[in-house]
């Protein structure tokens, strides 16, 4: 008999040792027994997963947009002048509801075909002092007929301005005039339309009727229904009393020592000196509106170009100042002199704006009280601030 070959034998093995390992890999497996944690385990201590710190959310503050569209002929001349009075007044009504409210404000003034100018357009803007100045610029001078042209001024004010987008925006627009809409001009605007527009853009369009003219009257009815807007009536010269207090002596003496702390820089030079200009001219009761305002928004100018407004903003650094773009008083002081008159003025405005504000609060008080006392008519004034309180809704506290 012969004997199988080593290499048969191998084989043969090999084989084998394959099988018994297919067979081993087949067999279902068990999973590995679970152990019971003991006393011990349980108290050894588990590491926590890291908790990222949340990151809170800055809520921006409402914002409140004015546009005022003044009739600007001749017979508008008390309005004009009763507006130029209160803006301040209305700008610090504004500012003072809660949560504080950005604010900023447009003008249009507007005529008629044939006059010096049909509009006069000036976009939204948080330079109060500015629109101030703009607002002063007003005349009441040209008309003669009894239509304006009203389509054009809502235009501007609708389509020209540069309205804030979002929910926490209340957007308002005031025609204020005496006289109806031209309706025979065909030029393409249309007043109705662009009532309609504003209502379409979230955009509160009232009206103010100054004097009792029937035809006037009917327009500005339809267009504060077609705007989702108030409809006022005021006497002819604009209804505006000046309301004079104990406190205005005061706040008109640190209206002239805020505004004379301003120290205009780079191309800003003349402008801040014009509205410095501005801001000591103004007869007490309205020097008083406009401390309470600045005083309460922590500036001695609005807007841009007022040297320590930008340092405490970062606009500006005193070290990357060239000579030539630093007020007059600092151009010969050297750097460690600069940082010492910087200081000292930082200082003083302090000092007026906390005194500012202690007496504005106290003034703020007494006309509450007095305008409970007082039982005059509406003015121009007092329907802006009713309307704005109610239209704000659920958005802003008065």
């Amino acid at each position: 008999m012969r004997t199988p070959s080593r290499r048969v034998t191998y084989s043969l093995f090999t084989g084998a040792v394959a099988l018994v390992a297919f067979a081993a890999w087949a067999v279902p497996r068990r999973p590995p027994a679970r152990t019971l944690a003991t006393v011990d385990d349980l108290a050894k201590p588990t590491p926590a997963t890291p908790i990222l710190p949340t990151v809170p959310q800055v809520q921006q503050p409402p914002q409140v947009e004015v546009v005022f569209a003044l009739d600007t002929t001749g017979s508008m001349e008390g309005l004009i002048d009763g507006a130029k009075r209160k803006i301040w007044s209305i700008a610090n009504f504004i500012s003072s509801a809660q949560p504080k409210p950005d604010v900023r404000i447009g003008l249009v003034a507007y005529r008629d075909v044939g006059d010096a100018y049909v509009t006069r357009f000036y976009d939204l803007s948080d330079d109060l002092d500015g629109v101030f100045e703009k607002l002063a610029s007003f005349r009441a001078e040209g008309g003669g007929d009894t239509p304006e042209h009203v389509a054009k001024a809502l235009h501007d004010a609708v389509e020209r301005t540069s309205w804030t987008q979002g929910d926490r925006v209340l957007k308002m627009i005031y025609l204020v005039g005496d006289a109806p809409p031209h309706t025979d001009y065909h030029d393409g605007f249309d007043y109705r339309t662009e009532a309609r527009r504003a209502a379409q853009k979230g955009i509160k369009l009232n009206t103010i009727l100054c004097g009792n003219d029937r035809d006037a009257e009917l327009a500005w009815r339809q267009v504060a229904q077609l705007g989702r807007g108030e409809y006022a009536s005021i006497a002819q010269s604009g209804g505006v009393a000046v309301v004079t207090t104990p406190f205005d002596t005061r706040l008109a003496e640190l209206n002239r020592r805020l505004a004379g702390s301003a120290l205009g820089w780079g191309a800003h030079h003349r402008e801040i000196e014009s509205k410095v200009s501005a801001a000591m001219a103004a007869p007490a009761p309205m020097a008083a509106d406009r401390a309470s305002y600045a005083g309460g928004k922590g500036v001695a100018v609005d807007g841009d170009g007022e040297l320590l407004n930008d340092l405490a903003t970062g606009r500006a650094s005193l070290g990357a100042l060239k000579p030539a773009d630093l007020p007059a008083p600092m151009r010969a002081m050297t750097p460690e002199q600069q940082k010492e008159f910087v200081a000292k003025r930082q200082a003083e405005r302090r000092a007026v704006l906390s005194e500012i504000n202690s007496v504005a609060h106290q003034r703020n008080e007494y006309l509450k009280s007095e305008s409970k006392k007082a039982k005059r008519p509406a003015g121009f004034d007092d329907e802006v601030r009713k309307t704005v309180e109610k239209e704000a809704g659920g958005m802003l506290r008065f």
